[in-house]
């Protein structure tokens, strides 16, 4: 039987979903490895379909009795806090990983300085492979879903009478973090060019809380857009797997897109670094400014430019 490896992380959907590619540079290198991950309720999903996984544990559950049961003999610690150290610790991991912190040496045995790269947020988690000498398998993030999920999505988007070669956006205009909003009248007008320049079919998300926000940026648009569904987090990775791009708020949604190998275009507030959370390549760009002054141009005049440069997409 393979080593057991957990992976501690319990912040949010995006941070896990990030946390992804870890897993399979792990399998990858070590092919008979067990591999667990501990994480918060909210984020069950996004690994309930992983092939990677050999099991997952819920903090709300009090598991420690079950990761010590699955005989864990390496951990990695992403909180650097003393309930993830409590579980790392008492998990029975001989060799427990975490980037140096002051209380660390509590907790952990191993505690490599993190590199200050400033780079793609991936790489920063893949850094913690090096003591262990498991190579990299690439930055991709992984989210996978089952076949309910894309019965969902196919249902409405043929319901809406949108076929599989239409440009079909997903746009994300809300945030919990106030900092992160561009004014939602300006994502009314966006979806609006989208439509206007290029028959695209734009589908406004929203999660819990949000609807009545969406709804009415929609009510200011001059065109007819749709209104997602109430979908759930593998519904939503299954309507981006199907769609041509994704745009707006540096947010949980940008994360699933990247997950699905969607083409993305982000509006960024000064507080939050593109290059840490937008994925190199030509398949992202962005945006960025003081959101209560960023003129509907700039931002316009940058994703005409981004959408003429990905191929595939109708001009």
């Amino acid at each position: 039987m393979g080593p057991g490896i957990l992976i501690i992380v319990f912040k949010g959907i995006g941070d896990v979903i990030l946390t992804t590619p870890l897993l399979r540079a792990l399998k990858t290198g070590m092919p008979d490895s067990r591999l667990y991950f501990l994480t918060r309720r909210p984020s069950l999903k996004v690994l309930k379909h992983n092939p990677h996984l050999d099991g997952i544990f819920c903090r709300e559950d009090g598991p420690l009795s079950a990761i010590r049961a699955a005989g864990i003999d390496i951990s990695f610690d992403f909180m650097r806090s003393s309930s993830s150290g409590f579980y790392a610790l008492f998990s029975g991991a001989k060799k427990r990983l975490a980037f140096k912190y002051p209380a660390g040496r509590i907790f952990h045995n191993l505690l490599p300085e993190k590199k200050t790269g400033g780079g793609y947020t991936v790489f920063d988690r893949l850094e913690l492979l090096e003591p262990l000498g498991i190579p990299q398998a690439g930055p991709q993030p992984e989210l996978f879903f089952g076949p309910e999920n894309a019965a969902r999505a196919d249902a409405f988007l043929s319901g809406a009478g949108i076929g599989p070669a239409a440009f079909t956006v997903t746009l994300d205009i809300t945030s919990p973090r106030e900092h992160r909003r561009w004014a939602p009248e300006n994502f009314a007008l966006l979806a609006d060019r989208l439509s206007e320049e290029y028959g695209a079919k734009v589908v406004f998300l929203w999660g819990p809380g949000e609807q009545n926000y969406v709804k009415a940026a929609m009510a200011a648009a001059a065109g007819k857009h749709l209104l997602c569904p109430d979908f759930d987090l593998l519904d939503l990775a299954a309507l981006m797997k199907r769609s041509g791009l994704h745009v707006g708020t540096s947010s949980g949604p940008m994360h699933v897109a990247v997950s699905q190998g969607l083409p993305t275009f982000t509006v960024y507030s000064p507080q939050n670094s593109p290059v840490s959370w937008s994925p190199p390549g030509p398949l992202h760009a962005w945006a960025q400014g003081e959101l209560s002054s960023l003129p509907f141009e700039t931002v316009w005049s940058r994703l005409d430019s981004h959408i003429k440069s990905l191929k595939g997409v109708p001009a």
